[in-house]
Protein backbone atom coordinates (compact mmCIF):
# COMPACT_ATOMS: atom_id res chain seq x y z
CA UNK A 1 0.00 0.00 0.00
CA UNK A 2 1.05 3.21 -0.83
CA UNK A 3 0.24 6.59 0.76
CA UNK A 4 0.69 9.76 -1.17
CA UNK A 5 -0.83 12.90 -0.91
CA UNK A 6 -1.00 13.86 -4.38
CA UNK A 7 -0.96 11.16 -7.87
CA UNK A 8 -1.46 10.81 -11.14
CA UNK A 9 -3.40 12.32 -13.42
CA UNK A 10 -1.91 15.09 -11.14
CA UNK A 11 1.34 16.58 -11.70
CA UNK A 12 1.75 19.70 -9.68
CA UNK A 13 3.37 18.37 -6.69
CA UNK A 14 6.18 17.33 -8.39
CA UNK A 15 8.53 14.97 -7.76
CA UNK A 16 6.75 12.38 -5.34
CA UNK A 17 4.24 11.37 -7.99
CA UNK A 18 6.89 11.37 -10.54
CA UNK A 19 8.84 8.96 -8.20
CA UNK A 20 5.79 6.62 -7.24
CA UNK A 21 4.55 6.47 -10.91
CA UNK A 22 8.03 5.33 -12.45
CA UNK A 23 8.25 2.70 -9.52
CA UNK A 24 4.64 1.44 -10.61
CA UNK A 25 5.44 1.29 -14.11
CA UNK A 26 8.79 -0.90 -13.04
CA UNK A 27 7.10 -3.53 -10.92
CA UNK A 28 3.49 -3.64 -11.34
CA UNK A 29 3.54 -7.04 -12.83
CA UNK A 30 5.44 -8.37 -9.76
CA UNK A 31 3.77 -6.40 -7.09
CA UNK A 32 0.08 -5.88 -6.06
CA UNK A 33 -0.11 -2.25 -5.71
CA UNK A 34 -2.64 -0.47 -3.49
CA UNK A 35 -2.34 3.46 -4.04
CA UNK A 36 -4.31 6.16 -1.60
CA UNK A 37 -4.28 9.95 -2.53
CA UNK A 38 -6.36 12.93 -2.69
CA UNK A 39 -9.08 13.66 -6.13
CA UNK A 40 -7.42 16.82 -6.70
CA UNK A 41 -3.52 18.20 -7.81
CA UNK A 42 -1.70 19.70 -5.50
CA UNK A 43 -3.14 23.58 -5.05
CA UNK A 44 -6.49 22.52 -7.22
CA UNK A 45 -9.98 23.12 -5.17
CA UNK A 46 -11.84 21.18 -7.81
CA UNK A 47 -11.60 16.86 -8.24
CA UNK A 48 -10.20 15.15 -11.53
CA UNK A 49 -12.77 15.17 -14.20
CA UNK A 50 -14.25 11.59 -15.02
CA UNK A 51 -12.14 10.13 -12.11
CA UNK A 52 -14.68 8.35 -9.14
CA UNK A 53 -13.80 9.34 -5.43
CA UNK A 54 -13.89 7.36 -2.42
CA UNK A 55 -14.08 4.01 -4.44
CA UNK A 56 -11.80 1.87 -5.73
CA UNK A 57 -10.06 1.86 -9.29
CA UNK A 58 -8.31 -0.60 -11.13
CA UNK A 59 -6.08 0.28 -13.55
CA UNK A 60 -4.98 -1.17 -16.93
CA UNK A 61 -1.67 -2.33 -15.15
CA UNK A 62 -3.48 -3.93 -12.79
CA UNK A 63 -3.03 -1.05 -10.14
CA UNK A 64 -5.93 -0.04 -6.98
CA UNK A 65 -5.89 3.20 -6.44
CA UNK A 66 -8.35 5.28 -4.14
CA UNK A 67 -8.77 8.94 -4.93
CA UNK A 68 -10.32 10.08 -1.13
CA UNK A 69 -12.55 13.40 -1.32
CA UNK A 70 -12.00 16.46 0.93
CA UNK A 71 -14.78 15.18 2.93
CA UNK A 72 -14.01 12.23 3.21
CA UNK A 73 -10.48 12.83 4.31
CA UNK A 74 -10.31 11.75 8.05
CA UNK A 75 -8.49 9.18 10.47
CA UNK A 76 -11.77 6.86 10.24
CA UNK A 77 -10.89 6.48 6.46
CA UNK A 78 -7.30 6.04 6.10
CA UNK A 79 -7.56 3.57 9.11
CA UNK A 80 -10.63 1.42 6.83
CA UNK A 81 -8.23 1.58 3.69
CA UNK A 82 -5.08 0.38 5.52
CA UNK A 83 -6.77 -2.29 7.20
CA UNK A 84 -8.86 -3.46 3.97
CA UNK A 85 -6.34 -5.98 2.80
CA UNK A 86 -3.52 -7.56 4.61
CA UNK A 87 -0.61 -5.63 3.36
CA UNK A 88 3.19 -6.94 3.26
CA UNK A 89 4.27 -3.17 2.97
CA UNK A 90 2.85 0.05 3.56
CA UNK A 91 4.58 3.16 1.85
CA UNK A 92 4.59 6.25 2.96
CA UNK A 93 5.85 9.51 0.93
CA UNK A 94 5.76 12.41 3.35
CA UNK A 95 7.68 12.82 6.54
CA UNK A 96 5.57 15.51 7.59
CA UNK A 97 1.88 14.83 5.87
CA UNK A 98 -0.77 14.82 8.59
CA UNK A 99 -3.22 11.90 6.50
CA UNK A 100 -0.94 9.76 5.00
CA UNK A 101 2.20 9.70 6.61
CA UNK A 102 1.21 11.05 10.76
CA UNK A 103 -1.93 8.71 10.54
CA UNK A 104 -0.56 5.06 9.32
CA UNK A 105 2.57 5.74 11.90
CA UNK A 106 0.28 6.38 15.06
CA UNK A 107 -2.06 3.37 13.57
CA UNK A 108 1.33 1.50 13.86
CA UNK A 109 2.43 2.76 17.10
CA UNK A 110 -0.41 1.77 18.56
CA UNK A 111 -0.74 -1.82 17.08
CA UNK A 112 -3.58 -0.68 13.91
CA UNK A 113 -1.60 -1.95 11.52
CA UNK A 114 0.73 -4.53 10.94
CA UNK A 115 2.10 -4.24 7.96
CA UNK A 116 6.17 -3.18 7.60
CA UNK A 117 6.28 0.75 7.34
CA UNK A 118 8.88 2.20 4.70
CA UNK A 119 8.88 6.04 4.89
CA UNK A 120 10.78 7.91 2.51
CA UNK A 121 11.07 11.78 3.57
CA UNK A 122 11.41 13.49 0.06
CA UNK A 123 14.45 15.51 0.95
CA UNK A 124 11.90 17.17 4.06
CA UNK A 125 14.99 16.20 6.52
CA UNK A 126 17.55 18.20 4.73
CA UNK A 127 19.37 21.44 6.51
CA UNK A 128 17.99 23.71 3.64
CA UNK A 129 14.07 21.90 4.03
CA UNK A 130 14.27 22.11 8.25
CA UNK A 131 15.18 25.69 8.23
CA UNK A 132 12.04 27.16 6.63
CA UNK A 133 9.20 27.28 8.94
CA UNK A 134 11.82 25.46 11.49
CA UNK A 135 9.87 26.75 14.43
CA UNK A 136 6.99 23.99 13.50
CA UNK A 137 9.17 21.40 12.41
CA UNK A 138 11.35 21.49 15.54
CA UNK A 139 8.13 20.52 17.30
CA UNK A 140 6.75 18.26 15.25
CA UNK A 141 10.30 16.28 14.98
CA UNK A 142 10.16 16.47 19.38
CA UNK A 143 6.63 15.18 20.14
CA UNK A 144 7.62 11.78 16.71
CA UNK A 145 10.65 11.41 18.96
CA UNK A 146 8.78 11.12 22.32
CA UNK A 147 5.90 9.22 20.78
CA UNK A 148 8.29 7.09 18.62
CA UNK A 149 6.10 6.98 16.26
CA UNK A 150 9.11 6.34 14.07
CA UNK A 151 10.55 3.69 15.95
CA UNK A 152 11.00 -0.30 13.75
CA UNK A 153 10.03 1.70 10.76
CA UNK A 154 12.59 1.62 7.38
CA UNK A 155 13.45 5.44 5.85
CA UNK A 156 14.19 5.20 2.26
CA UNK A 157 16.66 7.57 1.26
CA UNK A 158 17.30 8.39 -2.00
CA UNK A 159 21.24 9.80 -1.80
CA UNK A 160 23.89 9.10 0.86
CA UNK A 161 23.30 13.05 1.26
CA UNK A 162 19.72 11.73 2.36
CA UNK A 163 20.95 8.95 4.74
CA UNK A 164 23.21 11.15 6.86
CA UNK A 165 19.97 13.67 6.89
CA UNK A 166 17.73 11.23 8.72
CA UNK A 167 20.52 9.81 11.05
CA UNK A 168 21.16 13.82 11.95
CA UNK A 169 17.97 13.72 13.07
CA UNK A 170 17.18 10.18 14.45
CA UNK A 171 20.83 8.91 14.78
CA UNK A 172 22.26 5.97 13.79
CA UNK A 173 20.13 3.79 14.79
CA UNK A 174 17.98 4.71 12.26
CA UNK A 175 17.36 1.33 9.76
CA UNK A 176 18.36 2.95 6.33
CA UNK A 177 17.69 1.30 2.73
CA UNK A 178 19.75 4.13 0.49
CA UNK A 179 18.50 3.84 -2.88
CA UNK A 180 17.92 6.22 -5.87
CA UNK A 181 14.36 6.93 -7.65
CA UNK A 182 13.78 5.22 -10.52
CA UNK A 183 12.70 7.21 -13.56
CA UNK A 184 10.48 6.06 -16.71
CA UNK A 185 12.72 3.72 -18.89
CA UNK A 186 14.42 5.90 -22.30
CA UNK A 187 13.53 4.24 -25.34
CA UNK A 188 16.61 3.69 -26.72
CA UNK A 189 15.70 4.51 -30.78
CA UNK A 190 14.83 7.72 -29.14
CA UNK A 191 16.82 11.10 -30.08
CA UNK A 192 17.34 13.96 -28.17
CA UNK A 193 16.16 17.38 -29.09
CA UNK A 194 18.33 20.07 -30.22
CA UNK A 195 18.94 23.33 -30.18
CA UNK A 196 21.39 26.04 -31.69
CA UNK A 197 23.85 27.83 -29.62
CA UNK A 198 24.97 31.15 -30.81
CA UNK A 199 27.30 32.81 -29.17
CA UNK A 200 26.51 35.67 -27.07
CA UNK A 201 23.02 34.50 -26.04
CA UNK A 202 21.61 31.90 -24.26
CA UNK A 203 18.28 30.29 -23.23
CA UNK A 204 18.19 29.04 -19.79
CA UNK A 205 15.09 27.59 -17.78
CA UNK A 206 13.88 26.97 -13.51
CA UNK A 207 11.87 23.74 -13.82
CA UNK A 208 10.49 23.42 -10.29
CA UNK A 209 7.70 24.74 -7.78
CA UNK A 210 7.71 28.47 -7.12
CA UNK A 211 8.77 28.29 -3.49
CA UNK A 212 11.61 29.56 -1.28
CA UNK A 213 13.65 25.83 -0.83
CA UNK A 214 13.91 26.11 -4.82
CA UNK A 215 15.63 29.44 -4.35
CA UNK A 216 14.00 31.53 -7.74
CA UNK A 217 15.18 34.61 -6.00
CA UNK A 218 19.23 33.90 -5.77
CA UNK A 219 18.87 32.84 -9.96
CA UNK A 220 17.07 36.29 -10.63
CA UNK A 221 19.77 38.41 -8.04
CA UNK A 222 22.56 36.49 -9.56
CA UNK A 223 21.41 37.42 -13.18
CA UNK A 224 20.60 40.79 -11.73
CA UNK A 225 24.71 41.47 -11.07
CA UNK A 226 25.99 40.10 -14.35
CA UNK A 227 27.45 42.84 -16.34
CA UNK A 228 25.91 42.12 -19.63
CA UNK A 229 27.08 44.09 -22.95
CA UNK A 230 25.39 42.68 -25.79
CA UNK A 231 24.38 39.57 -24.81
CA UNK A 232 21.34 37.82 -24.53
CA UNK A 233 19.33 36.07 -21.84
CA UNK A 234 15.59 34.68 -21.79
CA UNK A 235 14.89 33.27 -18.87
CA UNK A 236 12.03 30.73 -18.80
CA UNK A 237 10.34 30.00 -15.50
CA UNK A 238 8.56 26.89 -15.52
CA UNK A 239 5.97 25.38 -12.53
CA UNK A 240 2.99 25.90 -10.28
CA UNK A 241 3.42 29.30 -7.39
CA UNK A 242 3.27 27.53 -4.32
CA UNK A 243 4.12 30.44 -2.27
CA UNK A 244 2.75 33.59 -3.33
CA UNK A 245 4.19 36.13 -1.41
CA UNK A 246 7.55 34.25 -2.44
CA UNK A 247 6.75 35.07 -6.03
CA UNK A 248 5.43 38.18 -5.19
CA UNK A 249 8.83 38.91 -4.04
CA UNK A 250 10.52 37.10 -7.33
CA UNK A 251 7.92 39.73 -9.64
CA UNK A 252 9.05 42.62 -7.96
CA UNK A 253 12.91 41.85 -8.44
CA UNK A 254 12.19 40.56 -12.06
CA UNK A 255 10.88 43.68 -12.77
CA UNK A 256 14.83 45.42 -12.28
CA UNK A 257 16.63 43.31 -14.14
CA UNK A 258 18.23 45.07 -17.61
CA UNK A 259 16.90 44.96 -20.53
CA UNK A 260 19.26 42.17 -22.24
CA UNK A 261 17.36 39.56 -20.19
CA UNK A 262 14.16 38.54 -20.68
CA UNK A 263 12.07 36.73 -18.41
CA UNK A 264 8.79 34.40 -19.06
CA UNK A 265 6.80 32.91 -16.72
CA UNK A 266 5.24 29.84 -18.09
CA UNK A 267 2.86 28.61 -14.96
CA UNK A 268 2.71 24.71 -14.66
CA UNK A 269 2.92 22.90 -17.54
CA UNK A 270 1.83 19.23 -17.83
CA UNK A 271 4.91 16.27 -17.92
CA UNK A 272 3.72 15.24 -21.02
CA UNK A 273 4.25 18.51 -22.22
CA UNK A 274 7.72 19.01 -20.74
CA UNK A 275 9.94 18.59 -23.65
CA UNK A 276 7.89 20.59 -25.54
CA UNK A 277 8.75 23.59 -23.84
CA UNK A 278 12.03 22.57 -23.03
CA UNK A 279 12.59 22.53 -26.62
CA UNK A 280 14.65 25.76 -27.59
CA UNK A 281 16.08 26.03 -24.35
CA UNK A 282 20.08 25.52 -23.58
CA UNK A 283 20.35 24.62 -19.49
CA UNK A 284 18.71 24.36 -16.39
CA UNK A 285 19.19 26.78 -13.77
CA UNK A 286 18.39 25.59 -10.51
CA UNK A 287 20.22 27.28 -7.02
CA UNK A 288 18.19 24.80 -5.05
CA UNK A 289 18.45 25.32 -1.21
CA UNK A 290 17.86 21.16 -0.87
CA UNK A 291 16.68 18.57 -3.01
CA UNK A 292 16.95 14.55 -2.35
CA UNK A 293 16.67 13.60 -5.94
CA UNK A 294 15.55 16.29 -8.49
CA UNK A 295 13.44 14.78 -11.34
CA UNK A 296 13.74 17.91 -12.63
CA UNK A 297 17.19 17.69 -13.43
CA UNK A 298 16.82 14.32 -14.69
CA UNK A 299 13.74 15.11 -17.46
CA UNK A 300 16.76 18.08 -18.15
CA UNK A 301 19.19 15.66 -19.23
CA UNK A 302 16.63 13.12 -20.84
CA UNK A 303 15.73 16.69 -22.93
CA UNK A 304 19.76 16.86 -23.45
CA UNK A 305 19.61 19.91 -21.55
CA UNK A 306 22.83 20.91 -19.36
CA UNK A 307 22.79 21.83 -15.70
CA UNK A 308 23.31 24.49 -13.38
CA UNK A 309 22.95 23.92 -10.50
CA UNK A 310 23.80 24.37 -6.85
CA UNK A 311 25.62 21.42 -4.06
CA UNK A 312 22.58 20.69 -2.51
CA UNK A 313 21.60 17.76 -4.88
CA UNK A 314 23.09 14.30 -4.74
CA UNK A 315 24.05 15.22 -8.55
CA UNK A 316 28.00 16.20 -8.13
CA UNK A 317 30.84 16.24 -10.12
CA UNK A 318 29.16 17.73 -12.84
CA UNK A 319 31.79 19.66 -14.83
CA UNK A 320 33.88 16.44 -14.73
CA UNK A 321 31.42 15.06 -16.16
CA UNK A 322 30.99 17.63 -18.76
CA UNK A 323 27.04 17.34 -18.48
CA UNK A 324 27.17 20.87 -16.36
CA UNK A 325 28.46 22.87 -12.82
CA UNK A 326 27.55 22.23 -9.51
CA UNK A 327 28.27 25.52 -6.79
CA UNK A 328 28.23 26.27 -4.11
CA UNK A 329 25.59 28.83 -2.95
CA UNK A 330 28.09 30.61 -0.88
CA UNK A 331 30.05 31.45 -4.26
CA UNK A 332 28.31 33.97 -6.51
CA UNK A 333 31.72 34.42 -8.23
CA UNK A 334 31.64 31.05 -9.61
CA UNK A 335 27.83 31.09 -10.52
CA UNK A 336 28.14 34.52 -12.47
CA UNK A 337 31.78 32.16 -14.13
CA UNK A 338 29.46 29.05 -15.42
CA UNK A 339 27.32 30.99 -16.29
CA UNK A 340 29.72 33.34 -18.84
CA UNK A 341 30.98 30.11 -20.49
CA UNK A 342 27.05 29.27 -21.39
CA UNK A 343 26.59 33.05 -22.60
CA UNK A 344 29.97 32.57 -24.92
CA UNK A 345 29.76 28.96 -25.82
CA UNK A 346 29.53 28.05 -29.87
CA UNK A 347 27.36 25.91 -31.67
CA UNK A 348 30.16 22.76 -31.75
CA UNK A 349 30.73 22.98 -28.01
CA UNK A 350 27.16 22.85 -26.69
CA UNK A 351 26.09 20.43 -28.56
CA UNK A 352 28.72 17.98 -27.63
CA UNK A 353 27.52 19.21 -24.42
CA UNK A 354 24.06 17.95 -24.66
CA UNK A 355 25.04 14.76 -25.98
CA UNK A 356 27.10 13.99 -22.52
CA UNK A 357 23.76 14.87 -21.16
CA UNK A 358 21.81 13.10 -22.82
CA UNK A 359 24.14 10.04 -23.03
CA UNK A 360 24.40 9.87 -18.98
CA UNK A 361 21.27 9.94 -17.96
CA UNK A 362 20.44 7.05 -20.78
CA UNK A 363 23.07 5.10 -18.81
CA UNK A 364 21.23 6.09 -15.50
CA UNK A 365 18.08 5.43 -16.26
CA UNK A 366 18.77 1.74 -17.81
CA UNK A 367 21.33 0.40 -15.26
CA UNK A 368 19.85 -2.33 -13.98
CA UNK A 369 21.14 -2.73 -10.79
CA UNK A 370 19.07 0.38 -9.75
CA UNK A 371 15.90 -1.68 -10.53
CA UNK A 372 17.19 -4.26 -8.25
CA UNK A 373 18.01 -2.33 -5.64
CA UNK A 374 14.62 -0.37 -5.88
CA UNK A 375 12.61 -4.03 -5.86
CA UNK A 376 14.40 -4.85 -2.57
CA UNK A 377 12.59 -2.10 -1.22
CA UNK A 378 9.79 -4.08 -0.77
CA UNK A 379 10.86 -7.41 -0.47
Amino acid sequence: MIFIDWYLPGYKAGGPIKSIAAMVSHFHQEFDFYIITTDKDYGEVQPYQNIKSNEWILTNDSVHIYYISQEQLNYSTIRRLANSETFHCVYLNSYFSAYFSLYPLLMSRFGKLKSRIVLAPRGMLGAGALKLKSLKKNVFIATSKILKLHRGIIWHATSTEEANEIRLVYGKEANIITVSNLQYKLDNDASKPTVSKKIGELNLFFLSRITEKKNLIYAIQLLKQLELQNEKIAFSIIGPIEDKLYWAQCSKLIETLPQQITVNYLGAIPNNQIAEYLANSHFLFLPTLNENYGHVIVESLMNGKPLILSDQTPWRALEKKKIGWDISLKNLGEFSEAIRKCISMNESDYQMMSHHAYEYVQDYINNPELINQSRSIFL
